[in-house]
């Protein structure tokens, strides 16, 4: 009975993590918390524990790309789909992509249910491309309908006040930014691209 319910719970979460679409899959055990610069460990580790899923916050991770963010997400993610939370993993730039496909179709608000149903969204990239208007709108109404409702990892390359220049939009941009941090974690990291030292090794 035991190994019965083992290898139910087993399928469970490896449904759950094909569900969530992360990619790639990654742990914490195999994050390198000394190369980054800089990072809050403490913090890492207080998401790790998912209580900020259950208290319906967010995670920010902001960093130059290659410092670990994207990692550290998934494998928070990852945590969360073998403890029986609904997680799903999407680019910023493909979200948006979704929700304009989206409104074009006339299936605007089935996307939006779709993106706001998780118990935890991972949107990575955020900050790489910037967005227009409607791109802006549509990224506020996710976040807007998931604020106190349901948890938002982002990973991001902009600080905050930087935010105005993605979006275009001074306002939309604090909207997002205030339903992100408030009562969130923030994990700022600081160093240098480890992508930029694998290439330079390979040369």
């Amino acid at each position: 009975m035991r190994e019965q319910l083992r290898t139910h719970v087993e399928r469970r979460a490896h449904r759950a993590l094909k569900r969530s679409g992360i990619f790639p899959l990654t742990s914490l055990d195999t994050f390198d918390f000394d190369y980054p610069k800089s990072i809050d460990r403490e913090v890492v580790m207080r998401a790790a524990t998912l209580e900020f899923i259950d208290d319906k916050t967010n995670c920010v991770l902001v960093g130059p790309s290659g410092v670990g963010k994207t990692h550290l997400a998934n494998a928070i993610g990852q945590l969360a789909c073998l403890r029986g939370y609904r997680v799903r993993f999407v680019s910023a730039a493909d979200l948006v992509n979704d929700l304009v496909a989206g409104q074009t179709r006339n299936t605007l608000h089935r996307r939006l249910s779709t993106w706001t149903a998780p118990h935890l969204l991972i949107v990575d990239e955020l900050g790489y491309l910037s967005f227009d208007a409607r791109g802006a709108d549509l990224l506020y109404q996710v976040f807007n309908r998931r604020y106190l409702r349901a948890s938002t990892i982002v990973t991001t390359n902009l600080a905050f006040k930087d935010w105005g220049s993605l979006f275009h939009n001074a306002a939309a941009a604090s909207a997002i930014a205030d339903r992100l941090v408030h009562n969130g974690l923030i994990v700022p990291i600081s160093g240098k691209s480890r992508r930029s030292d694998t290439q330079v090794n390979m040369k």
